[in-house]
């Protein structure tokens, strides 16, 4: 008996489950908004990046005729730069994606939209220093560890001097470094070298060269690292020759004598006199003319004028 109870009453169940199956209504309300927005960088050029937008919504089965708008304001004026539009897919979609390229030059307000018949869900977000991203050609991830100083012959009044770096590098490049040696207080350039060299991952390398510099000054040495004709990164280093002196990359010293002669000649260029000749005086012949001050003889006739009536007057008395 039990057994027959039970039977019918899970008979009865599955009918029920299997009509309700029929006669529960669908979803007719449309609803919709915007629950994320994403953005992926796809390519990177020089002074343009393509970006893309993926937009996460909520919305109901039944939605149709919905648009998703993309709107670019500059961030500093709030012009509108740029705006596109694309249909939301009828099947239920939960993302959809918007590509758009942007200039690197300048930072971006974007805002999208998802509406439909006067109705809208909107997400703001901010664009900034896109001018960071860079292309893999130009990407250099390396550390510079240390750099030493070897003195290696004197003559005359210059110093040749060895200059190594230790880098660690994170992955296989090739560099082209340019060395320049630039005389701290005058910030004139007296040496430079350009250095070809590969960087291996998983080891601390060694780039070296030689410069020749004049001596008892002090230089700062700045390695410019180039990758596909662009200056990637620069490091900078203290090179102490004056033998009084030390000077810290963040201090400027003043007062220093300096004699540029000395590094005009390095270079082939028109030697400097060592001292100025003395301007010429006020009424003193030169091999271009005679120099006068305009109205001075003027001047002592009035006054030869003047002593004379004085002594004129004295004799009365």
């Amino acid at each position: 008996m039990n057994g027959k109870l039970v039977a019918i009453i899970l008979t009865v169940i599955f009918a029920v489950s299997v009509a309700s199956a029929f006669f529960i209504p669908k979803e007719t309300h449309e609803f919709f908004y915007i629950e994320n927005v994403d953005v992926k960088v796809d390519k990177i050029g020089d002074d343009i990046v393509n970006l893309t937008f993926i937009v996460k919504i909520h919305r109901s089965d039944v939605l149709k005729n919905a648009t998703l708008n993309l709107k670019v304001y500059d961030l500093k004026t709030g012009v509108l730069l740029e705006e596109k539009s694309v249909p939301v897919p009828e099947e239920g979609c939960r993302f959809i994606n918007i590509s758009m390229p942007f200039e690197k030059d300048r930072d971006y307000r974007v805002k999208v939209v998802l509406e439909k018949d006067g109705r809208s869900s909107q997400f703001t977000l901010n664009l900034r220093n896109l001018e960071t991203l860079i292309p893999k050609d130009r990407e250099l991830k390396v550390v510079l560890r240390d750099v030493d100083f070897k003195v290696l012959t004197t003559e005359d009044d210059r110093v040749n001097v060895l200059i190594r770096f230790y880098f660690d590098s994170f992955k296989d490049y090739d560099v082209r470094f340019h060395l320049k040696a630039v005389q701290n207080e005058s910030n004139v350039l007296a040496d430079e070298k350009w250095i070809d060299a590969t960087l291996r991952s998983g080891k601390t390398q060694i780039v070296e060269t030689n410069i020749s510099v004049v001596e008892d000054y002090n230089y700062l040495i700045k390695l410019e690292a180039w990758r596909s004709g662009y200056m990637v990164k620069v490091w900078k280093a203290v090179l102490n020759l004056a033998p009084t002196k030390k000077v810290p990359l963040s201090v400027k010293e003043e007062e220093v004598k300096f004699e540029v002669e000395k590094f005009a000649e390095k270079y082939g260029g028109v030697k400097i006199p060592s001292e100025t000749p003395p301007p010429i005086p006020l009424g003193v012949a030169s091999e271009r003319g005679v120099y006068k001050t305009p109205g001075f003889e003027a001047l002592i006739l009035i006054f030869a004028g003047g002593v004379a009536i004085c002594l004129k007057r004295l004799g009365r008395l």
